[in-house]
């Protein structure tokens, strides 16, 4: 599980990079920018897509927009010389408060989620996401999948 934190601290952390990128791509129309643009959000998504194998949504996503939109704001006023005014400073408190709560639920209703997040079926995902094994699948299915996936190759 706390393999899972660390795609999602990644997720972020590529996700500001990308952004940071973006900026310097002005308006895509410097090559390099544009690649590492491109490649920090691919690194990105895959990584939130690992977190999102093993973690519930309504928590991942809250925390990496905003962690990603906090740090954004912060760097925007350290780097690119953006103004500090009260109610950007007071939207960003309220995104990292927001964050905090989310996190600061009892750890056996943590655990009980992430425990449903496993146990997803692997009928109820879409086909797309079987193919690129996105599925979140619990373990004890993994040989039953293999050999679904060898039957459908094989036919």
């Amino acid at each position: 599980m706390a393999t899972a934190y660390l795609y999602l601290g990644a997720a972020i952390i590529f996700e500001v990079l990308g952004t940071i990128t973006m900026k310097y791509s002005e308006g895509f129309t410097k090559v390099t920018p544009v690649i590492l643009t491109l490649v920090c959000h691919g690194i990105c998504f895959v990584a939130l897509a690992v977190a999102l194998k093993s973690l519930p949504i309504g928590m991942v996503y809250p925390i990496w927009a905003g962690v990603g939109t906090a740090l954004m704001a912060l760097l925007g006023i350290m780097f690119f010389n953006e103004p500090i005014v009260a109610h950007k400073v007071a939207a960003t408190f309220l995104i990292v408060l927001g964050v905090v709560i989310l996190n600061v639920s009892p750890s056996k209703q943590k655990e009980k989620v992430q425990r449903q997040v496993a146990q997803v079926r692997h009928d109820t995902v879409p086909e797309a996401l079987r193919t690129f094994n996105l599925a979140p699948v619990p373990v004890e299915n993994e040989v039953q999948i293999s050999n679904h996936r060898s039957e459908r190759n094989s036919g």
